[in-house]
């Protein structure tokens, strides 16, 4: 995935505001929000400038000045459309990986007819044994998952 153009505060401050009260982005020509329906990979996004940012990235940028725009923003209960202040966080693009949902963290191993569990960190594959059921692997992957797969607080 392109790292998202970086956008100004004060341009998106011109545009939106946060209300905290009812948690929603306004645009201020609008004085009020329209129910927008998320883009093919479940984000909502707004035109600005001739060009479309993800609603949480200015969401975000509107309580955070000076966040740094080459990191990603993660949706900490993993809906996409919940753009919530407190729902977001920066993370790296590392971190963000932590939370796909399509790795399972194991895989049937041929040659010793058992279930191998897994976790990769930074790129690098860390083994996490074999395994006689498929529930005993994944409860390593999930033990791994809370050991290596730790996002600190910026």
């Amino acid at each position: 995935m392109s790292r998202p153009k970086e956008v100004s505060y004060d341009r998106v401050n011109e545009l939106f505001y946060y209300d905290k009260d009812t948690d929603l982005l306004i645009r201020h020509s609008l004085g009020y929000r329209r129910n927008l329906k998320p883009d093919k990979y479940g984000y909502i996004r707004l035109r600005v400038d001739g060009r479309y940012l993800r609603e949480h990235r200015i969401v975000y940028l509107l309580n955070n000045p000076t966040m740094d725009q080459s990191l990603q923003i993660d949706h900490i209960n993993g809906i996409k459309t919940d753009n919530r202040i407190s729902n977001l966080r920066l993370v790296t693009a590392t971190e963000n990986l932590c939370n796909a949902t399509r790795a399972k963290g194991y895989c049937w191993d041929t040659r010793s007819n058992t279930f191998r569990a897994y976790i990769q960190i930074h790129g690098k594959t860390i083994h996490l044994g074999k395994h006689d059921t498929i529930l005993d692997a994944r409860a390593a992957y999930l033990r791994g998952k809370k050991k290596y797969h730790v996002i600190e607080e910026r």
